[in-house]
């Protein structure tokens, strides 16, 4: 076999979109949570603050549903490898990489994971980005609701949910 047919089966493999059973995905869900957008990622690094613990998973895909980031594993089975709470970011930013790639990196309190997709998937990525602004949008609406604290999306500091502007760094936290 030729060098490029090895390389076009390892792209066909790593590319190649996760199988999801709807009535697994249903009961993951809820019918509260409905998915927005799915996305084919090359890999998902995760780094939690415990060096040991931190992990990068391949051939993967990122789910966002109206409360939460989930990356799933491609399998026959819904096997979430992780489950991120929209009010739980406290900063995400997209961009690309130095080799042209796409990337979406997203902070937590505890975490930080980077996603990244092939450039295949520009379109996909970018729609991703705007539903992903209109979804946090809408947890820190639900979230001000409450009376609970939150964290700013521009510099982590947990600040009051009702809040229109950060007390730490000043930013607009609220649309």
């Amino acid at each position: 076999m030729s060098d490029t047919g090895i390389l076009k089966k390892l792209s066909d493999f790593f590319l190649a979109p996760p199988k999801i059973d709807p009535d697994e995905l249903k009961e993951l869900l809820g019918e509260d949570d409905p998915v927005l957008l799915t996305v084919p990622a090359l890999s998902c690094t995760y780094k939690p603050r415990a060096w040991v613990d931190r992990n990068t998973f391949f051939r993967s895909m990122l789910m966002l549903t109206k409360k939460r980031v989930l990356i799933l594993k491609n399998s026959s089975k819904v096997n979430v490898l992780r489950d991120i709470e929209l009010n739980s970011i406290t900063h995400h930013k997209f961009g690309s990489t130095k080799s042209k790639g796409l990337k979406l990196e997203i902070k937590t309190v505890d975490a930080e994971d980077v996603i990244m997709f092939h450039q295949q998937y520009r379109k996909e990525f970018e729609e991703l980005s705007g539903k992903f602004e209109e979804a946090m949008a809408q947890a820190l609406e639900l979230s001000a609701g409450g009376g609970e604290t939150l964290f700013c999306m521009h510099c982590g500091v947990k600040i009051p949910a009702t809040s229109v502007f950060c007390s730490s760094c000043g930013k607009k936290v609220r649309v």
